[in-house]
């Protein structure tokens, strides 16, 4: 992550420890049988924020909530791709939807494709780096606390595509460092394994790498239509919740009061990475485009609770 001069942090290691996999998917297996009630009965939401992503056709997000990452240098996690803040990796389709593009620029011997202006740029710079994409945040612009917040995603195509819609800390733009800032992963997903999402908390005291998380299976392609990625959040809980079901929720009780660092605001983050240490090294190599395609996003309070602060 960069912030303001900061240099890039890793988003980190690997979602879930095969253990907690294990025990994430039986979850979902089992909540698919006999789907869980998205919440109370009695809850009042209330739209405070979001994006619908009305622009023009090939217009870029809005300045005034995002701003766009750029550089490549595997983030910490051995990708494979360089963030720029071209309409060609970030734009509105004209249609009501914001698509993030990863275009191939090189192979898996670091030669060249294509002629796009700037690619050779690009590969002096970050010789491992096989595609252009985009990497999108909130910070400084918007932030939230508590609430509902939730989008509505259509996966990629493609084995090594690893796209996220997350959230960090926001007082690791203070200097406080990952994981202590905190972490909340809404949405995961790898193209090796088209039909299932993974969400999930970092933070001091969640197990290394792998972090407190649930997944969701859908036994159909995700790319193949939209699914809604939520969470709700309030005071000492974090739920997580795909399409109206929840898959999992975590409290201090969890983490222990010491290690539940979510009681603050945190700011946005989508983005489409290629390869890393999530997705797997293997990235197919007849992938020369993919598309992450997101209808909106959306922020609500929950019974009155949940703020947006700008700036």
């Amino acid at each position: 992550l960069i912030t303001g001069g900061s240099p890039p942090m890793a988003k980190r290691k690997v979602l879930l420890a095969p253990t907690s996999l294990l025990v994430a998917l039986s979850f979902a297996l089992t909540s698919a049988v006999s789907p869980v009630a998205d919440a109370a009965p009695k809850k009042t939401l209330k739209l405070l924020w979001s994006d619908e992503f009305n622009g023009k056709k090939g217009s870029l997000p809005s300045s005034k909530t995002w701003s766009r990452e750029i550089g490549g240098g595997g983030w910490g996690n051995s990708e494979r791709q360089y963030y720029t803040d071209k309409a060609a990796n970030a734009s509105m389709d004209g249609a009501g939807r914001l698509v993030i593009t990863a275009n191939r620029i090189s192979n898996e011997y670091s030669e060249q494709i294509g002629e796009v202006p700037g690619t050779e740029d690009i590969l002096n710079r970050c010789s491992e780096c096989q595609f252009t994409s985009a990497r999108m945040k909130t910070a400084r612009n918007l932030s939230f606390q508590y609430g509902r917040i939730e989008a509505r995603i259509k996966m990629p195509q493609g084995v090594g595509t690893w796209p996220a819609f997350w959230m960090l800390g926001g007082d690791l733009l203070d200097g406080v460092p990952w994981p202590e800032c905190g972490e909340i992963d809404i949405m995961e997903f790898r193209g090796d394994i088209p039909d299932r999402t993974t969400s999930a908390i970092h933070g001091p005291t969640t197990p290394q790498g792998s972090g407190l998380g649930a997944a969701f299976l859908s036994y159909d392609s995700l790319s193949n239509g939209y699914h809604t990625y939520a969470i709700e959040w309030k005071k000492n809980s974090i739920t997580f919740i795909v399409d109206g079901r929840v898959t999992g929720t975590y409290s201090s009780a969890d983490t222990g009061s010491r290690g539940w660092v979510y009681n603050q605001k945190f700011f946005l983050i989508l983005n489409l990475a290629m390869g890393g240490t999530y997705a797997g090294e293997y990235i197919d190599p007849m992938v020369n485009q993919a598309q992450l395609h997101v209808d909106y996003i959306r922020f609500y309070s929950v019974n009155g609770v949940g703020k947006v602060f700008r700036g």
